[in-house]
């Protein structure tokens, strides 16, 4: 007790049976055991009550310093509340079991000091409860609850950097270049090669044995035809006679390489993309060397 309160308590108007001043005197006490006991807000009513006017001055000067004090001291709270339909105010909360507010208004709420159990309240949604430990000095304390259950947000697609989307692009470009065909590539086989090297010997062969048999010809037309010997004649017709043989070998190595070009098959493109042996070999043997030719017809 103070010695404002003790001056009080053994005056001659308390004596006297004033329940004014009792009171006064009472909420001062009052006041001062909420405090040391965190019943912050009990502690701010008594405050209250004792610095009222009709209260002695010695009292009203304690009550009313101790509630400046107090008000910087005792916690609030925020509190917010959202459903599926957006904000709600209709809420009605109760701390420890007690009513603290019928609705939502946005403003604080003051709470003591401590640790307390919030009930949340808004039909025909399921309670919402949670346990809060409440510091003192700690003004304006957000408190949001949800009523309902929230949808779960989709997840965000992975980034595609610049580099990944250029490679993919490069991929399919050189795709498209090396393979017209869904199935993989069509490399063209080592037979096409040969078939068309073929056909181009053999078509100098014509040219070059036949202009040699044309020019022979000729010859014997002016130095002994009709009377030329066997000989002569036989040595022509030789030489028209490999012509002719050329140029169907020729002919025939140029439709082949056009048909295996054509319709050739096509191969996973893995095996496609993998190095190929190199199509001649040299192997030494005894007195020289021999050149093989490799890969598949």
């Amino acid at each position: 007790m103070t010695a404002a309160a003790v001056l009080l308590a053994g005056s001659p108007a308390l004596g006297q049976g004033s329940d004014e001043k009792a009171v006064c005197l009472a909420m001062h006490e009052e006041a001062q055991v909420a405090r040391q006991e965190g019943r912050f807000r009990a502690a701010r009513g008594a405050l209250l009550a004792c610095a009222r006017s009709s209260c002695p001055s010695l009292l009203r000067a304690d009550c009313a310093s101790w509630l400046d004090a107090l008000v910087r001291e005792i916690p609030s709270v925020v509190i917010s509340a959202e459903s599926g339909r957006g904000d709600e105010a209709d809420v009605r909360v109760l701390i420890d079991g007690q009513v603290v507010a019928e609705a939502l208004d946005g403003k604080e709420i003051e709470v003591d000091p401590g640790k307390h159990v919030f009930r949340f309240e808004l039909p025909p949604h399921a309670p919402v409860e949670r346990t809060l430990l409440i510091r003192e000095r700690e003004r304006g304390r957000p408190v949001s609850v949800f009523f309902g259950e929230r949808q779960a947000a989709a997840p965000p697609p992975p980034p595609v950097s610049a580099r990944s989307t250029t490679e993919a692009t490069t991929e399919a470009t050189t795709e498209a270049a090396t393979d017209a065909t869904p199935g993989g590539a069509r490399p063209v086989p080592l037979a096409v090669y040969v078939l068309g090297g073929s056909a181009l010997v053999a078509a100098g062969l014509f040219a070059g044995v036949g202009a040699a048999g044309m020019a022979e010809r000729r010859s014997l037309q002016a130095s002994c035809a009709p009377f030329c010997g066997e000989a002569q004649v036989q040595s022509v017709r030789t030489r028209f006679l490999i012509a002719d043989v050329a140029l169907a070998a020729g002919a025939g190595a140029a439709v082949s390489a056009g048909l295996l070009f054509w319709l050739r098959p096509s191969v996973p493109r893995r095996e496609a993309d993998r190095p190929a042996a190199a199509p001649v070999a040299v192997v030494p043997v005894a007195r020289g060397a021999l050149v093989q030719l490799q890969g598949a017809l």
